[in-house]
């Protein structure tokens, strides 16, 4: 039996909080809020949080400022979507390095929830 999942909305733009129409804090439900979990555990560096200093990418110690490794790169990334609550799959993933800006691009995210939705990251 699949649970009901909530979270407090997150606009992508800004990875603010926002109101709602209503005046009270906007929230999302089931599979935009897996898909949110899920990019605020990408948007994490591993050790950040004090309360879990394991959760995370561990983008400063395996990612940034070291030769870049596409097949690690892509490992833990994936690895860190796997690994969110009510992720079933990935089915759509994309990663470059633009080298010329020290930038590691991740893109076209898309994952199967438990609730059988496809959500864009």
């Amino acid at each position: 039996m699949t649970m009901a999942r909530i979270g407090l909305a997150v606009d992508p733009a800004t990875n603010d909080l926002f109101l709602a129409p209503d005046g009270n804090l906007a929230v999302v439900y089931d599979a935009e809020a897996v898909g949110q979990h899920v990019r605020q555990r990408l948007m994490t560096f591993e050790g950040e949080w004090f309360l879990d200093v394991f959760a995370g990418v561990p983008w400063l110690d395996q990612l940034l400022g070291r030769a870049y490794d596409s097949a690690l790169a892509e490992a833990v990334v994936k690895a860190e979507i796997l690994d969110t609550d009510g992720v079933e799959e990935i089915t759509s993933f994309s990663v470059r390095f633009l080298r010329d800006q020290r930038n590691l691009d991740i893109y076209g995210i898309e994952v199967l929830t438990e609730y059988d939705e496809e959500v864009a990251i």
